[in-house]
């Protein structure tokens, strides 16, 4: 077991869909392993509720107990057309310039705060302004992620905004690249440490996988959009020799489709309980289907730079197939070609949760 430490750490969580405080919550159950310490959880209330409940099943009581929990709305992400994938760019450039009007204050509060509950540490994934903020209070930061949303907001804002985004990412000195991230992000991480690492998904549970899988003599699909992004017209796959198990939000229907709502807290277990993963091309669920060695299908949105790469890098290696949402309509076509995927040899992706946590732990020294 590693030395237990002392220190009060702070997580900076993006509230922009869930993947992001997903994939943190092993992280952060690790470091409540390795410090005796209060560790601070800053995101959307939805998130925070989502967390809590992870938590509850990842964490022995003590190790709860020390968790805290501030709700803020801490990031913009991309803003999308109603029932769509696509970027509203309009709406999300007024959304930007809003946020970065108030960043100097929301930043200079937030050091204070920082001071006050003596932080050793901080973990940023994608929330801008707890970059300043860390300057600004002498915390160390450590920025992890698979892409910045410099390089995204470049394709779509106006150049006065994407700058003032570099700008602050520019700060950063601390940094781990998740596997598959984009390469373009390192040009705005020019005076970071950096270090690679792989992967990290929420904990399978065997019992509740094989409770899914029991209930079905065919194959299983899984099919997600994400919890910030809707289709609206409906597609029969009545018929289909398959269980589709789907996220709300999604246009399937038939006798052989099941919701799982949104309170629904291990869709983790969904995936690796499926035969077949048809979703968006979001890192979290990717990370999941890589870690359980599931074939996919991943919905293109060619307008999104994290998504080309995403999809890119799985093409590559046979791990993903790039489709359409009007391919959905063709169901038994679609599983046909999702039978001939490749699925990741067993030590080509790992759970790098624990390295994580340590090299967090590591800046408090």
């Amino acid at each position: 077991m590693p030395e237990m430490q002392t220190c009060n750490l702070c997580f900076y969580l993006s509230d922009h869909g869930f993947g992001h405080i997903a994939r943190n919550l092993p992280i952060i159950a690790e470091a409540a392993r390795r410090t005796s310490g209060l560790l601070y959880l800053v995101c959307g209330a939805r998130h925070l509720a989502f967390a809590k409940e992870n938590l509850r099943e990842m964490l022995s009581p003590d190790q709860l107990d020390r968790i805290r929990y501030r709700e803020e709305h801490t990031d913009i992400g991309l803003i999308l057309q109603p029932g769509t994938l696509l970027v509203d760019v309009p709406t999300l450039t007024k959304a930007c310039q809003t946020y970065l009007d108030q960043l100097p204050q929301w930043a200079a509060q937030e050091a204070d705060w920082l001071r006050q509950h003596q932080i050793g540490a901080a973990l940023c994934d994608m929330p801008l302004w707890s970059i300043s903020a860390c300057e600004q209070a002498g915390v160390p930061l450590l920025y992890l992620g698979n892409f910045t949303w410099t390089e995204l907001y470049r394709e779509f804002l106006p150049e006065a905004i994407w700058k003032a985004y570099a700008a602050q990412y520019a700060k950063i000195r601390h940094g781990m690249l998740y596997a598959l991230h984009n390469p373009e992000m390192l040009e705005f991480l020019p005076n970071a440490e950096l270090t690679e690492t792989s992967l990290v998904a929420r904990p399978f549970h065997p019992e509740q996988i094989e409770a899914i899988r029991s209930r079905h003599s065919c194959p299983i699909v899984f099919v997600a959009l994400g919890m910030s992004a809707q289709f609206t017209q409906p597609i029969s796959v009545e018929g289909v020799n398959a269980h589709f198990y789907t996220t709300e939000g999604v246009p399937l229907t038939g006798s052989n489709v099941t919701t799982v709502p949104y309170t629904t807290f291990n869709t983790q277990d969904y995936v690796a309980a499926a035969d077949y993963v048809i979703t968006k091309a979001g890192w979290g669920t990717v990370a999941e289907c890589l870690l359980s060695r599931k074939p996919m299908a991943l919905f293109a949105r060619d307008s999104v730079l994290e998504d080309r790469t995403t999809i890119s890098l799985l093409e590559q290696q046979g791990l993903a197939l790039k489709i359409t949402h009007e391919q959905l309509a063709d169901m038994p076509q679609l599983l046909e070609r999702l039978a001939r995927v490749n699925k990741p040899e067993p030590s080509a992706f790992t759970n790098a949760a624990a390295e994580i946590a340590s090299r967090l732990l590591a800046l408090t020294v």
